[in-house]
């Protein structure tokens, strides 16, 4: 007589899932190296560190029910992709402000390398420098409504402000020019202006149904134009139409003033 023994079965077990995690990890690596990187970090090391840690939570969730075994390399991941942000905030803002003060120190130098004696005649002609406008600030460059004004890299002309009624009201008005003169493309917005009154109060501008100036950028050689309108409170005096970019380490601005 045979006798057959019985045949066991080894239990199959799900392999791990630590793709997350694994990812996360390598994103957050990658991201905090390049986080060193001024400027550059912030199209890089941000994207990056940002995916890095969504995969970072996922592989911990993953972990925690049981799916993954790996959940010390996603938390590792989740962190590296956080630290990598931060560090690359902070090594732009940190370089941007170096840079800037370097400019501020070379202006130094070179007004203290003017020669101080003038001759007397000279000195009798001279009179003494004036804000034209209140708040006004040495790196301002200051101009006559439609005067051509060369600052960061472009060319912008204000004309004199006028007054609009159309349906969002009484407004003062001005159209703008921007002339990209350089050899690559520069970005325009209307956030970027603003209106300085009499009486110092500064608006933003407001909606308009007169072509207004939107947002784009400018190829080179090519220009863009539209109107810039801001609530008109009657007041008399000097209105000071100030471009200054938000996004900009330069600190220079262009203001046109109109008497009004």
């Amino acid at each position: 007589m045979t006798y057959y023994q019985p045949v066991q079965f080894a239990q199959m077990r799900p392999q791990p899932k630590n793709g997350f995690g694994t990812t996360a990890l390598v994103l957050g690596i990658i991201a905090l190296a390049l986080g060193f990187i001024p400027f550059v970090s912030l199209f890089t090391a941000i994207p990056m560190g940002i995916v890095g840690g969504m995969f970072g939570i996922l592989g911990i969730v993953r972990a925690s029910k049981r799916v993954a075994t790996n959940k010390v390399a996603s938390i590792f991941g989740l962190v590296a992709s956080i630290l990598a942000i931060l560090l690359a905030l902070t090594s732009s803002i940190t370089t941007g402000a170096f840079i800037g003060s370097l400019g501020s120190d070379q202006k130094d130098t070179q007004s203290a390398a003017q020669p101080a004696a003038q001759p007397a005649e000279d000195v009798q002609e001279m009179e003494p420098k004036t804000d034209q406008f209140p708040g006004q600030t040495e790196n301002d460059i200051v101009g006559k409504p439609g005067e051509e004004i060369s600052t960061r890299g472009v060319k912008v002309t204000a004309e004199e402000l006028r007054t609009v009624n159309d349906t969002f009201g009484a407004q003062l008005c001005s159209k703008v020019t921007i002339k990209n003169d350089g050899d690559s493309e520069v970005s325009y917005n209307a956030i970027d202006w603003k209106l300085q009154y009499p009486s110092g109060d500064m608006k933003d501008t407001t909606l308009s149904g007169e072509d207004p100036l939107s947002y784009g950028d400018i190829a080179p050689g090519g220009s863009a134009d539209g109107n810039l309108c801001f609530d008109d409170t009657g007041e008399k005096g000097k209105y000071a139409l100030i471009s200054d970019d938000l996004f900009s380490f330069n600190s220079e601005r262009a203001v046109w003033i109109t008497e009004r």
